[in-house]
């Protein structure tokens, strides 16, 4: 564990907790991604102490990444506790980013000195998102023209020829549409995108959370540490980011879906692609 001790201010001291602190670390998973993509940063303390919750904790700047929500909780066991939070954010540009430490103000309980207990820092690469290939695209467009005048061409002689010819048939009863399910996700993303509402939120995270086999009373943490979606990046991706505007205050519940919605997108689009 790295930690800095430097003495606090006597009236502050007066008020932090005297605990021992066995570890306080911070991770990322994954370390490299790509811009618009997620990731989750994890702070990790072990106490001594039995606690219900840890405060007196200072973030780090998070300045090139956009928060997508967090979790936080402490757990005791009878022989200490493990408070955890969990942050779901995404990088918003390009390069090596280091995340400086976490700290913890508290009394030092080998010392009984206030102290500040640090976590390490962590790197985080974020390569450009894909750009999309000019050739690729000029392809695209040249059979999107050949596809259009072989349809055009074949209209015309279809016509000309049923202008010159009899039937050689009786006309065929219309048949009626058949009319296929809709995606129950698609249809609360539609809903979600006109009226971003809290309770349309809470429709769309109970839908991705039923897709999850999530169990009641698991917390988006639990989900991710059994890999409840399995190899599903996407549903992950959607779950963590259905989190936010669950939480967050009503002023900001607008906000939030939008910058939810792209990633709650990109599920229906990799269902789609698998189906």
């Amino acid at each position: 564990m790295d930690f800095l001790a430097p003495i606090v201010a006597p009236a502050a001291a007066q008020q932090l907790p005297r605990i021992h602190v066995r570890s306080f670390t911070m991770s990322v998973d994954p370390a490299t991604l790509r811009v618009g993509e997620t990731l989750k940063l994890r702070i990790t303390a072990r106490l001594d102490e039995n606690l219900l919750q840890l405060d007196n904790v200072t973030l780090p700047d998070l300045a090139g990444f956009e928060s997508l929500g967090d979790e936080r909780r402490c757990g005791t066991n009878g022989r200490g506790t493990l408070c955890e939070e969990t942050m779901t954010l995404t990088p918003t540009e390009p390069g090596d980013h280091t995340i400086a430490p976490t700290t913890l103000e508290a009394i030092d309980g080998r010392t009984g000195k206030p102290s500040r207990f640090a976590t390490n820092p962590v790197v985080v690469h974020v390569t450009p998102a894909p750009q999309a290939n000019p050739f690729a695209l000029w392809l695209l467009e040249s059979l999107g023209i050949l596809v259009f005048v072989a349809v055009a061409g074949y209209a015309l002689l279809w016509g000309f020829r049923r202008r010159r010819l009899p039937p050689l048939e009786p006309a065929q009863p219309e048949r009626k549409p058949v009319m296929l399910p809709v995606d129950r996700l698609a249809q609360l993303l539609a809903s979600l995108a006109q009226d971003p509402s809290r309770v349309r939120v809470l429709a769309v995270r109970e839908e991705l959370r039923r897709r999850a086999g999530a169990r009641d009373g698991e917390t988006l943490g639990d989900l991710v540490a059994r890999r409840a979606a399995g190899g599903d990046t996407a549903l992950t991706d959607a779950l963590g980011a259905i989190e936010a505007p669950a939480f967050v205050d009503e002023p900001y519940v607008v906000d939030e879906v939008k910058r939810a919605l792209p990633i709650l997108e990109r599920l229906l689009t990799a269902a789609a692609a698998s189906a």
